[in-house]
C-alpha cells in the first residue's frame, strides 16, 4: 500500500476515537511479523507483506488469522480495521469479524468484495458489535474467503478502543469454567427488558446454563419491586382460595443480597413476615453468571417460596433478572410451578419492573463465610440411581423407590445411607427445579417429632423429671381439674385423656379444630381451644391425635425454660447439627405473644431432613459425641425396648414419644416382630428411621402416605430383619 494512504487511514481512525477512550489492542504489523495471531484455514502461508514501506498481513484463498482480545473492564468498545484486496472474483471476499462468545459465532465488522480489489486502496470500517463491552471472551478473526490462492487479502491497523473502568473482581467462590457462549430461546435479553404477563417456561430457563461464564458485575445492595397481578392458572383449589384478594400476586419485595463469587445470598434467611394478606416469603441463595448475549449485564436467579399465612403450605419458585454494577436492571421474571400443599396448587408467573440500589451491606464478609460453611457442611450427595451401582449385588430396583407417591405430586425424596445422601429428583409441572439443595420443604406434623419430641427429650437429658411435670403446672390457662394429672410426656404421646371423639383423627379433622385452632392465629385463642377438651379417659391410656397437644407442649417448654423454647432448640440442637438457616425459623402466632406453633410450621432443606433423622436413628441422640437427647426416650423411639406405643388407628400403627411406629415384619417378610419408627406430615410426608442406620424420606401432597413397597426394596440393601 502507498504510505500516504496508510498515514491518512491512521489519522482518520485516531480522529474518530474520543479523547477519553483508551486503546485496548492495536496491531499495524510494522514489526514485520504477526505474533499472537493464530493462523488457520486453507491456502498459501500467511506472510507479513511489505509494500511501499508498509507491512500488512496477507492471507490468500481461505486462510484465517484469529486473536483473543478480552475487553474486561471496558465499555463503549469499538473495533476499527483496514482491508485491501487483489484479484477477487465473483463472490470472493475479505472479512474482519468479531466473536463475543469465544468463537461460537461471528459478526462481520468490515468486508471488501470484488470491485474493491485494486490492491492499493485500504477500506476502513469501525463497529461496536453487541456484547463486546466488558467481555472476557472477545475474539477477532481476519479471513480470506476466496476460491483459490490467486485471491489476496491484506489486513492492517487492527485497533480496539474503549472507556476504561474499574475491572470487575475475579471470581472468588464456586467459579464457572464457561466462556459465556449460551444458546438461549427463553427469557432472553430482549424478553427481560419488558414487564409483561409472559408465559410459563421450562424452569431450565432459570438455571445456570452450560457455557455460563463468571459474572463481570457484582450485586450487593437492595432488590425491590412492587408486585402486581400477572399470570396465574389453577391446578387444585379445594377451598376456593383463588377468590381471596391478592392471592394471585407476590408480596412486595425489598430485600438485601450479597454476592459471593457466582452465588447470591439473601441477608435475611428463612421465613420472612410480609404485609401481604395471604403469603409469607422464604428467600434462598441463588446464582449469578454471564451470558455473552446479555450485552454486558450479568444474570441472577434467586430461589424463593411463598408460604401460607399462619400455615405450612409452601409453593416454590424462582425469579431472575439482569443487572450491572451501576444499578441498571432488567425486569424481574418469576415462576412458581410446584408446591407441597394438598389443597391449593397453582402456577404463577410474569415479569415485573424492578430496581437495584447498590450499597455496602453490613457484615457482608460474615454472610459470605457463613454461607460457605453452610454449603460445606451438607452431606455428600449422589443421584438415587447410584444406589444400584454402589450396591451392585443387592438387586435393588430404583424405580420402586418412591413409587407409592404420584410423581407429579412428589416434591422431593431420598435415602441416606453410609454417609451418602442419595437424592431423587425435584420435579415440577414445568421441568426440574433448578436449585434442589435449597428447595423449601414444609414440616407439617414432622415438627411434632423434630421440635416437640426432640425438645422434650433434650430437656429431659438436662433436667431429669421434666417429662413428668403436669401440664397445669406449666400452662395455668388449662383447668386444673382436667390437666393437673396430665404429664408433659402425655402431650407428646397424644394421650392426655382429654378429647371429644376417639375415632381416628376425628377431633383433628373437625370444623371445631379448624376454626378454633388452625385459623385462630393468636396464642390466647389456640391455647384456650387446646385446653377445652373434656375428660374422657385416664391420661396415658388412649391415643387421640391433636396438633393442639403439641402446641401446649411448646408453651410448657417455654414456661419451664423461662425463654422461647424454639430459639433454645436452635442454639442447643439445630446449630450443632449444622442445619440450614431456613430450618431455624418457624411459623408463629400473629399477636404480641409471637408463640411458635410447635406441632407444624417448620421448613427444611432436604439436607436438614436427613440430619434430623440421623440424630436419633444413627447417633442415638448424640451430637459430636455429646448426648443431647435422653437416651432412654430415644431407645423407645427406635423400638429397642419392649414397649411399642399406643394403638394408633390400625393393627400396624402405634404412636409413642412424638413418632409413629409401623409394625413391618409382615411386609418385609421378617421371621420375628419388626417395628419401624417414622415421622409423618399432612398431605403425604414421611421421614422413616429404617433399621441399620438407613433413612428414607418423601415430601408429597396427594394424601399418599404409604412407603411399604419402598421399604421392601431398600431391605435388599439394608437387611432390616437382622
Amino acid at each position: 500500500m502507498h504510505l500516504s494512504i496508510r498515514c491518512l487511514v491512521i489519522l482518520v481512525a485516531l480522529a474518530a476515537v474520543p479523547a477519553h477512550a483508551a486503546t485496548i489492542f492495536s496491531d499495524d504489523f510494522q514489526d514485520g511479523n504477526f505474533n499472537g495471531w493464530t493462523i488457520g484455514g486453507t491456502g498459501a502461508s500467511a506472510i507479513a507483506n511489505l509494500y511501499a514501506g508498509n507491512y500488512s498481513l496477507r492471507l490468500r484463498y481461505a486462510k484465517t488469522a484469529t486473536q483473543a482480545i478480552p475487553t474486561t473492564g471496558y465499555t463503549g468498545v469499538s473495533i476499527s480495521t483496514s482491508i485491501a484486496a487483489s484479484l477477487l472474483e465473483g463472490s470472493d471476499q475479505c472479512k474482519a469479524e468479531v466473536s463475543t462468545n469465544g468463537g461460537g459465532s461471528w459478526t462481520a465488522v468490515n468486508t471488501v468484495v470484488n470491485g474493491q480489489d485494486d490492491g492499493v486502496t485500504l477500506y476502513t470500517a469501525s463497529a461496536s458489535p453487541s456484547g463486546i463491552d466488558n467481555n472476557a471472551n472477545v475474539q477477532v478473526r481476519l479471513r480470506a474467503a476466496g476460491g483459490d490462492n490467486a485471491d489476496y487479502c491484506y489486513f492492517d491497523n487492527i485497533i480496539l478502543t474503549g472507556t476504561a473502568g474499574t475491572p470487575p473482581p475475579s471470581c472468588d467462590y464456586d467459579c464457572l469454567s464457561g466462556n459465556g457462549s449460551v444458546s438461549r430461546s427463553d427469557l432472553t435479553y430482549t424478553t427481560l427488558q419488558t414487564a409483561a404477563t409472559g408465559s410459563l417456561f421450562d424452569l431450565s430457563a432459570f438455571a445456570v446454563p452450560a457455557g455460563a461464564a463468571n459474572p463481570t458485575n457484582t450485586f450487593q445492595g437492595t432488590l425491590s419491586f412492587t408486585a402486581v397481578q400477572r399470570g396465574w392458572s389453577s391446578v387444585r383449589d379445594t377451598y376456593n382460595y383463588a377468590s381471596l384478594a391478592n392471592i394471585k400476586k407476590l408480596p412486595n419485595f425489598n430485600y438485601q443480597f450479597v454476592q459471593y463469587g457466582t452465588h447470591l445470598i439473601p441477608v435475611n434467611r428463612g421465613l420472612q413476615i410480609t404485609s401481604h394478606t395471604v403469603w409469607e416469603l422464604i428467600l434462598e441463595p441463588g446464582r449469578v453468571w454471564n451470558e455473552n448475549s446479555d450485552n454486558g449485564f450479568s444474570r441472577a436467579a434467586i430461589p424463593f417460596a411463598l408460604q401460607e399465612y399462619g400455615a405450612n403450605c409452601t409453593h416454590n419458585g424462582v425469579l431472575t433478572f439482569l443487572f450491572k454494577n451501576d444499578g441498571s436492571i432488567s425486569t424481574v421474571a418469576y415462576e412458581i410451578a410446584s408446591e407441597t400443599c394438598n389443597y391449593y396448587q397453582f402456577n404463577l408467573y410474569g415479569r415485573l419492573s424492578a430496581s437495584y440500589t447498590p450499597a455496602t451491606v453490613a457484615n457482608a464478609a460474615t454472610i459470605k463465610s457463613d454461607y460457605a460453611t453452610e454449603v460445606s457442611n451438607r452431606m455428600p450427595t449422589k443421584p438415587i440411581s447410584a444406589l444400584a451401582t454402589d450396591y451392585p449385588g443387592s438387586g435393588v430396583v430404583i424405580a420402586t423407590i418412591g413409587s407409592e407417591q404420584t410423581a407429579s405430586a412428589r416434591s422431593a425424596f431420598g435415602v441416606a445411607y453410609n454417609g451418602v445422601h442419595y437424592t431423587g429428583g425435584c420435579e415440577t409441572r414445568y421441568g426440574t427445579y433448578p436449585y434442589c439443595d435449597v428447595l423449601d420443604l414444609p414440616s407439617y406434623s414432622v415438627a411434632k417429632s423434630t421440635y416437640g419430641a426432640y425438645g422434650l427429650m433434650a430437656l429431659e437429658q438436662l433436667y431429669p423429671g421434666v417429662k413428668n411435670l403436669s401440664v397445669y403446672s406449666q400452662v395455668s390457662t388449662c383447668p386444673s381439674s382436667r390437666w393437673n394429672d396430665v404429664k408433659l410426656e402425655n402431650l407428646l404421646d397424644m394421650a392426655t385423656g382429654n378429647y371429644t371423639d376417639s375415632g381416628f383423627e376425628v377431633d383433628e379433622g373437625s370444623t371445631a379444630m379448624l376454626n378454633g385452632f388452625f385459623l385462630d392465629y393468636t396464642d390466647s385463642g389456640m391455647t384456650s381451644f387446646a385446653c377445652s377438651y373434656p375428660r374422657k379417659a385416664t391420661p396415658g391410656t388412649t391415643w387421640v391425635y391433636h396438633t393442639s397437644d403439641t402446641y401446649l407442649l411448646g408453651r410448657a417448654m417455654d414456661r419451664y425454660l423461662g425463654q422461647d423454647s424454639f430459639n433454645w432448640m436452635v442454639t442447643n440442637l439445630y446449630t450443632p447439627l449444622k442445619l440450614s438457616p431456613t430450618a431455624k425459623t418457624s411459623v408463629r402466632s400473629f399477636d404480641t405473644a409471637n408463640q411458635q406453633v410447635s406441632g407444624f410450621g417448620l421448613t427444611f432443606h432436604r439436607d436438614d431432613v436427613v440430619k434430623l433423622a440421623e440424630l436419633a436413628n444413627n447417633a442415638g441422640g448424640a451430637i459430636g459425641g455429646t448426648q443431647k437427647l435422653k437416651a432412654s426416650m430415644v431407645n423407645e423411639v427406635l423400638q429397642t425396648t419392649s414397649y411399642h406405643g399406643l394403638y394408633a388407628g390400625s393393627a400396624y400403627d402405634s404412636y409413642d414419644n412424638g413418632f409413629w411406629i409401623w409394625k413391618a415384619d409382615a411386609a418385609l417378610g421378617c421371621s420375628g416382630a419388626k417395628y419401624i419408627p417414622y415421622m409423618s406430615g399432612f398431605g403425604g410426608i414421611s421421614v422413616v428411621l429404617l433399621p441399620n442406620n438407613m433413612v428414607y424420606y418423601f415430601f408429597s401432597d396427594n394424601a399418599e402416605y404409604t412407603f411399604s413397597d419402598t421399604a421392601t426394596e431398600l431391605n435388599k440393601i439394608g437387611d432390616f430383619c437382622n
